[in-house]
């Protein structure tokens, strides 16, 4: 069990947890005398390293010598009951790669960074002191870009002897360590100056020297042996005379390096005064014209033409150094091994009746169960093709990055069909082999079994990995279940189907499919319901999981559905962990792994997972993840260009619409997200995509269709308390309070009895709108932590603080929301008036011109031009 936060250490009164670390956590914590902010780095108790209290007694003897205003200061050391703690300089902003990815800053101010880091590490040089874990997460940046670093705690005197990192072996950060570091040789520091250039690097190209790849022995052995690519070839808008600069600070040998950290400053000092003032003002767009990872990975494939050994003995002599450390540190996840496989999704059309359908979906969970076993084979998910049904196929397999396609094709009679499946090879796009069979219509396991037998015989070079498990279904059982899977878009009965497919668990509890089934169906009942009635029968269908399929992967995937809707981050990581091990293609788990934190609000790490899901496939779907990570950072210029490439692999993607429309009605241009959504037809959209129509016809003051368009999705979601609490604005804007407060009291009703962060702030919203000042904000306080910091939950705050008049709060989260890319058009309803009218919110108004630059206007008629029936 985690250990419980002390109360006090010494005489500061602990307030919170800034992080944690394999040896220590940090608090933040207040000084008592003082009257200030402190950060507290304490040893976590029972460490399993023997020397971490001399660790960190070396860590405070550092610090104490390093009084510089670009490092962290010490201020106190606690011990107490053989404990030790540091009490140290509180910084109020971020790590330097948060500064980076939020802040966009130019490059004059990315050099001015650089520089601090120079002066600070001079500093410690000066005393002898070296780093030895110099990198973007050990540097902070406060509110005023003062740059501070910290974390010395395998920092070393170099002049002196020190035996108090060989337990670790090799001390520091695979990705930022000197080459004379991985390889264990006695270090000065000249290697604080490599790292320097790796942090340098990535910071003025936004990729590391030496590629992302996910196995730390190939990034050691790229540090040991192979170039980096030259920076301004990953970004051609770096002057010459700092590329040269990086290329120098990452010398293999030393001698080679920069003498100092103060001659590297100094460098810097003569960049800076040289530049073009456009170009030192401006943000660095970063348009590379190769990647760092496919630099290496050329440089690997012309050696492997040469059947050159010396990569090989490289990175035996890096492992040999490292392998200790290693396997604790990154858990292997290299490139999967076999060939992408997708099925190529049947035009449902074909399909005339219902055994014909039933036939159908057989054939498909049949391809679907079998190819997830194959070696040699790594399975698209197929709801990446369902999205690309109709298209051409060589469309589809550079829309899925496919190495083979699976095409399966049914010609029916009235009595029976013939199954056509045929391999066909991408990279010519020629079928390699056919098989085809005679089945009967409607769904039968005799239709399965021949279905097998044809594509065991189509697949003989990818042979199964075990026996198939028992197919204990009745033709009956098998049938329902396959008539469920084909009416899993019904909302309109969802609580039927999960009493039918829970009956058919008790029948049949090993057959797995229906733990991944039920868990959609159940997602999808509560987004439409807003109930956790529905999460509560999951979790009571999965109790009855039986042990023997406790690791299969569909019934993971449904544990770890319910460990989102529960927003048990715990639970959901552990799941995760037993993912990675079961599923053959690392791609599939980096998206898992994205899409657990997107929902949990964690969006820096979905985005790098969703990263490492496109290096390993650069799919549509990938593209559209990675874009949902960028939104959830405020980030919708940079998500901009990856939906539209998405569209491009996939032409009219709902997914991406969707996404694209939403962050064109963030970013201000509602019509735009009106004509977007109506491009793909109102037929085909889901709820959140006519929600958003609705929003932005409310946006653009037209009143009448808004409130009309929430009418409709009041009466499919009427447990919705948005939808009530827009219909409540909507009524105040045209003078109807009676109306409104009625929609407010539906609000609080539709929500009264929820507990997590979402209904707590839908409960706030709704007491804010009946004038229950003091319930509103109590609602707020219990959302606490647990709602992501993003544009929705700090609009929702504002939105409420300005309602019950506590105009310096609502100012704070009005400040971040903006910051964090949402349109000042958002601030021009009704209930943000005083926004524009008060004292109060005078600076804000000057930081942001456009804030209230359109109040007095006439609304657009552009939403006008969609259509009104939504």
């Amino acid at each position: 069990m985690p250990e419980q936060q002390p109360q006090q250490i010494g005489r500061y009164r602990v307030t919170g947890q800034l992080g944690a670390g394999g040896m220590g956590v940090v608090h933040l914590a207040f000084d008592e005398h003082l009257q200030r902010k402190v950060a507290i780095k304490r040893l976590i108790r029972n460490p399993s390293s023997s020397t971490a209290h001399l660790r960190i007694r070396q860590e405070a003897k550092l610090l104490a010598q390093l009084n510089h205003s670009n490092i962290v200061q010490i201020y106190d050391v606690v011990e107490d009951a053989g404990e030790i703690a540091l009490v140290m300089e509180y910084v109020d902003g971020c790590t330097l790669s948060q500064w980076q990815r939020e802040r966009a800053p130019s490059l004059a101010q990315r050099l001015a960074i650089l520089r601090q880091v120079c002066t600070g590490l001079a500093r410690a040089h000066s005393i002898g002191i070296i780093h030895r874990d110099l990198k973007a997460d050990n540097i902070l940046v406060d509110r005023d870009n003062v740059a501070k670093i910290t974390d010395f705690g395998i920092a070393k005197n170099w002049r002196e002897e020190s035996d108090l990192t060989r337990e670790q072996h090799v001390a520091g950060s695979w990705g930022a360590m000197s080459p004379e570091q991985a390889l264990g040789k006695p270090l000065d520091n000249r290697c604080d100056l490599f790292a320097l250039g790796v942090l340098a690097y990535r910071l003025l190209t936004g990729q590391s020297p030496f590629g992302d790849h996910d196995s730390a022995f190939v990034i050691v052995e790229r540090i040991v042996k192979s170039q980096h690519p030259p920076a301004d070839k990953l970004n051609p808008e770096l002057p010459a005379a700092l590329s040269k600069l990086l290329d120098r600070l990452l010398e293999k040998e030393p001698d080679r390096r920069p003498l100092s950290a103060s001659a590297v400053a100094d460098e810097l000092d003569a960049i800076q005064a040289t530049l073009n003032p456009e170009l030192a003002a401006g943000t660095l767009s970063g348009t590379a014209t190769v990647t760092a990872e496919s630099f290496h990975s050329q440089v690997r494939s012309r050696q492997r033409q040469r059947k050159s050994l010396l990569a090989a003995s490289a990175l035996a002599v890096a492992a040999a150094v490292a392998f200790a450390s290693m396997s604790a540190l990154l858990p292997a996840s290299g490139k999967s091994a076999g060939k992408y496989i997708a099925i190529v999704a049947p035009n449902d059309k074909n399909f005339g009746n219902r055994e014909t359908r039933l036939l159908g979906q057989s054939v498909l969970s049949t391809l679907k169960q079998d190819l997830t076993n194959r070696d040699g084979l790594l399975l698209i998910p197929y709801r990446e093709s369902t999205m690309l049904m109709g298209r051409p196929l060589d469309d589809q397999a550079r829309a899925l990055n496919a190495d083979l396609l699976l095409h399966p094709s049914l010609d029916c009679t009235s009595r029976q069909c013939e199954l056509s499946l045929d391999l066909i090879d991408t990279d010519t796009m020629t079928v390699k082999a056919s098989r085809s069979t005679q089945l009967a219509t409607g769904g039968s396991t005799d239709s399965r079994a021949r279905t097998l037998q044809q594509l065991g015989k189509l697949l003989a070079a990818y042979p199964r990995r075990g026996s198939e498990a028992s197919f204990g279904l009745s033709d009956a059982d098998y049938r329902r279940y396959l008539w469920l899977f084909d009416q899993r878009d019904d909302d309109a009965h969802i609580t039927e189907h999960l009493a039918e497919l829970e009956a058919l668990q008790q029948r049949n509890p090993l057959f797995t499919p229906l733990y991944r089934l039920y868990s959609e169906l159940v997602i999808d009942q509560r987004f439409v319901s807003r109930s956790m009635e529905a999460v509560e029968r999951l979790e009571h269908f999965l109790e009855h999981a039986p042990s023997s399929i406790a690791d299969h992967p569909d019934v993971l995937s449904a544990r770890l559905s319910l460990a989102i809707q529960r927003q048990d981050r715990k639970r959901g990581e552990a799941l995760l962990d037993q993912l990675r091990l079961r599923l053959p293609d690392s791609a599939s788990y980096y998206w898992h792994l994205a899409v657990f934190h997107q929902h949990l609000g964690d969006y820096r790490e979905a985005l790098a997972a969703a990263d490492r899901a496109l290096e390993l496939r650069r799919s549509y779907s990938h593209l559209v993840q990675k874009a949902m990570a960028l939104t959830g950072l405020g980030e919708m210029d940079a998500a901009r260009p990856l939906l539209q490439e998405a569209l491009t692999l996939s032409e009219s993607n709902i997914n991406a619409v969707s996404l694209l429309a939403g962050n064109e009605l963030d970013a201000g241009r509602p019509g735009e997200t009106v004509r977007l959504l109506t491009s793909v037809g109102l037929d085909n959209l889901g709820g959140m995509d006519i929600y958003n129509l609705c929003l932005a016809h409310y946006i653009e003051r037209q009143f009448g269709e808004a409130d009309h368009c929430l009418a409709r999705l009041a009466e499919e979601s009427p447990g919705d308390a948005e939808v009530l609490l827009y219909r409540a604005e909507i009524a105040n804007a045209r003078e109807r309070p009676e109306q409104a407060r009625a929609f407010a009291e539906q609000a609080l009703a539709a929500v009264a009895d929820r507990d997590d962060w979402e209904g707590l702030l839908m409960q706030a919203r709704a007491h804010a709108e009946l004038g229950h000042a003091a319930r509103a904000v109590e609602k707020l306080i219990r959302v606490g932590r647990n709602a992501p910091d993003d544009i929705y939950v700090n609009f929702a705050r504002a939105q409420v603080y300005v309602t019950t008049g506590d105009l310096f709060s609502a100012k704070a989260h009005l400040r971040k929301t903006l910051d964090l890319g949402l349109s000042p058009i958002w601030f021009q309803t009704e209930p943000f008036a005083p926004v524009c009218e008060e004292e109060q919110f005078a600076d804000l108004r000057s930081d942001y011109p456009a804030l209230c630059a359109k109040r007095q206007q006439k609304p657009s008629s552009v939403a006008s031009k969609g259509s009104t029936s939504a």
